[in-house]
């Protein structure tokens, strides 16, 4: 004899499928910040911190384009060859430390986070100061090179704004500065909800809802 389930009704199947959807909701919600800790990584950031403040960059942007770059990978190569946590060719590490008087220090080179961070931050400032302290254009010139963003803004085809990044010619340029301050906002709350938990939670529900 051949055991049959109940067939439930219409009413309490709508019933049961919100109370699991709002079972759902629930579990979520509760586990929002290990969900944002796991999306937007906080390792390295003592390291970040710390060079920043030698050139009075911001640690939050900084954190936003190693996400964008290396997914916080430090081992992550390219196709072209570029390397580690901020994705530097291992010619422009060259450069930078000659141009910066910066050394590499240990066996792993560019693969050694405090060495990547501490050369991709020196060059992200020596762009900034290139662009008259407009951080749009010294991210798009990290990404793209500088040759290029001067043409671009020489010639009138992006006004260095974050607003007319659609103006790029490079898409993938364009999508990866909209990425990294995507990324530097959600750092920011992060970092609002660790000294503020209540500033932050209000622009965790912007964020949410915006």
């Amino acid at each position: 004899m051949k055991f049959k389930c109940k067939a439930i009704p219409g009413s309490n199947r709508r019933k049961l499928v919100l109370l699991l959807f709002a079972a759902a909701l629930f579990y979520l919600w509760s586990q929002r910040w290990n969900l944002l800790d796991r999306l937007f990584p906080q390792e390295y950031r003592e390291i970040v911190e710390e060079h920043c403040s030698r050139y009075q960059l911001d640690p939050c942007l900084l954190m936003a384009m190693i996400r964008e770059e290396s997914r916080f990978d430090s081992k992550a190569v390219s196709h072209a060859g570029a390397q580690g946590l901020m994705q530097i060719m291992p010619e422009t590490a060259e450069w930078i430390t000659k141009k910066s008087g910066l050394g590499m220090q240990g066996k792993d080179g560019l693969q050694d986070p405090e060495n990547n961070i501490r050369l991709g931050i020196w060059y992200l400032q020596w762009l900034r100061e290139r662009y008259s302290g407009n951080s749009h254009a010294a991210v798009a010139a990290y990404n793209a090179g500088q040759t290029v963003v001067d043409r671009w803004l020489r010639e009138g085809r992006w006004d260095g704004s974050l607003e007319n990044a659609r103006q790029i010619p490079y898409p993938e340029t364009a999508d990866y500065l909209r990425s990294v301050w995507r990324s530097y906002k959600i750092y920011n709350i992060l970092q609002d909800f660790s000294e503020k938990p209540l500033q932050g939670s209000v622009d965790y529900a912007i964020l949410l809802y915006a």
